[in-house]
């Protein structure tokens, strides 16, 4: 693996890196191969011509040669910490349509589709997955001294859904150092109403907040259902911008400093496997988004890039991409943004 200047890199991209499990819709089960949001967030971003440093912590024994594509092609690993402890990396998603995951019960989804239990999935526990704690470390929770120094030069980064100690330590160290712009998606486990009083603490320095339509109303149970004062909610504490990604794929965008909202449209897709779209989103829209610092357009970018995502498999797919047709994809979809 190359070991990369920090000033051949754009921004910092942390998440988690993980042993993907899916049980896509329609074709063949996907069992033990690259996954978690990180390489889905890093591939997108440098599709569109970044360089990122990457950051996660992994068991000893995580597979990094299947990081040497992103490698080759500008991303520096320094990042990746390796634990001693025990660091469950699994991940197992099953979809019963194009675009519904779900995390449980893998034995019976297994038997379901008459498909062999995997060995390397035994005891799996998700039952554990849709829970954080607001005090107690996970293996993969981020530590203040994991950061590589050089990472703290630059002048962009994302976070990916880690956990919510991860997200509220992750911010302020960043902030510390020389990072401009930093965007964060919202890990499902915190948003709900347990964690009422810790959002704004954890968004308050961010310049983009992306969450989904079922966290925002899970989050805003019994104060609102409307996803525009939602978003404007969420942004009086701190955020530039707030992206709320609905079911359709579309997007709503409001913009605080120019009090405007935008309707970005989803690019009408053949769906094959979702898992990552929403983190491919977010990696092009960091890069494009610093480039222009036009929010609308770099969320046409993420959108492209998402719709790309769930047409093939896995993190790379996006990579073997003709930078033509993804373009021509933008300037259709340009066309399409609305003002609400």
């Amino acid at each position: 693996m190359t070991e990369l200047p920090a000033s051949a890199l754009g921004a910092v991209i942390g998440g988690r890196l993980q042993r993907d499990f899916i049980l896509p819709y329609e074709g063949k089960p996907r069992l033990n191969v690259l996954g978690g949001n990180l390489p889905y967030a890093a591939a997108a971003y440098a599709f569109w011509g970044g360089r990122a440093g990457l950051y996660a912590r992994v068991p000893a024994e995580f597979p990094l040669e299947q990081l040497e594509r992103l490698n080759q092609i500008g991303c520096d690993l320094s990042g990746i910490t390796r634990v001693k402890e025990a660091l469950d990396d699994r991940r197992f998603t099953a979809y019963s349509d194009p675009l519904s995951p779900r995390g449980d019960n893998p034995i019976a989804r297994f038997a379901e589709r008459d498909i062999p239990f995997p060995r390397e999935l035994i005891g799996y526990d998700s039952a554990s997955l849709g829970s954080c704690s607001k005090l107690d470390y996970e293996s993969f929770t981020a530590r203040v001294n994991d950061l590589p120094k050089a990472y703290l030069d630059l002048t962009a980064a994302h976070i990916c859904p880690i956990d919510y100690l991860s997200h509220k330590i992750l911010p302020s160290l960043l902030k510390a150092g020389m990072i401009e712009t930093l965007t964060l998606r919202a890990c499902a486990c915190y948003m709900d109403s347990s964690f009422w009083e810790e959002i704004r603490g954890l968004v308050s320095d961010l310049t983009a907040f992306m969450l989904t339509e079922a966290d925002a109303l899970r989050l805003f149970r019994g104060r609102s259902v409307d996803l525009w004062e939602i978003a404007e909610a969420l942004a009086n504490y701190g955020p530039e911008f707030v992206l709320v990604h609905l079911t359709d794929g579309s997007v709503r965008l409001f913009d605080r400093m120019g009090q405007k909202r935008w309707v970005i449209p989803a690019y009408p897709t053949n769906v094959i496997d979702p898992t990552g779209a929403l983190d491919a989103f977010d990696g092009a829209f960091l890069l494009n988004y610093r480039k222009k610092f036009d929010a609308v357009d770099a969320a046409l970018c993420g959108n492209v890039t998402a719709a790309v995502c769930m047409e093939g498999f896995g993190p790379y797919y996006v990579l073997d991409t003709l930078p033509e047709l993804m373009n021509a994809r933008l300037d259709v979809l340009r066309g399409r943004v609305s003002s609400a």
